[in-house]
């Protein structure tokens, strides 16, 4: 059996702009559990029904992270370097989230962020995340991120988030082949 993956491996140029922007963006990923919000309330589901929730939560999660990252941009861009570059989602599509400015000529992406909610409670003895991105569809500054959430009254009540996973997306994908 060979090793597994390093993730020094995927380490990007260290004189680009980007590997203090990435270590910004995801200190701004670990505060979301004190900026999450949902107006959802989850009553009346089997408690072995909660995981499939995953996919009606996913959609809340990406709009709040986009939200959060936007209004915490004095934390990811404290020189006003990426002043007209925002957070967007974009649906259906790898990554779900993107830092790009926009201009005439179209859209200059400065990272991705792929956006994984996991229920604390799921029955998955591996958790998989539906993680099926190629490594080589994944840049250097893409993120995975894995957000871990339950009910706030555990088998009813609203969604609350706790502290997100974040990885390299190219290192996650290329550790899960060889996993």
């Amino acid at each position: 059996m060979t090793a597994p993956p390093s993730p020094a491996e995927f380490a990007p140029p260290p004189d680009d702009p980007r590997p203090v922007l990435r270590g910004r963006v995801k200190d701004a990923l670990r505060a979301l559990p004190g900026y999450f919000r949902s107006a959802t309330n989850i009553e009346g589901i089997q408690a072995t029904d909660l995981f499939s929730l995953n996919t009606m939560l996913g959609t809340t999660l990406e709009v709040q992270v986009v939200n959060t990252l936007n209004e915490m941009r004095d934390v990811w861009d404290p020189g006003d370097e990426w002043q007209i570059y925002r957070f967007d989602r974009q649906a259906q599509r790898f990554p779900d989230v993107l830092l790009r400015k926009q201009t005439d000529d179209g859209a200059t992406v400065a990272l991705g962020i792929e956006l994984k909610g996991w229920y604390v409670l799921s029955l998955e003895a591996t958790p998989s995340f539906r993680y099926s991105i190629t490594p080589d569809g994944c840049s250097l500054w893409d993120l995975l991120v894995v957000v871990p959430w339950h009910l706030s009254n555990v088998l009813s009540g609203t969604p609350q988030v706790g502290l997100p996973g974040v990885w390299p997306a190219r290192y996650a994908a290329v550790y899960r082949n060889w996993w």
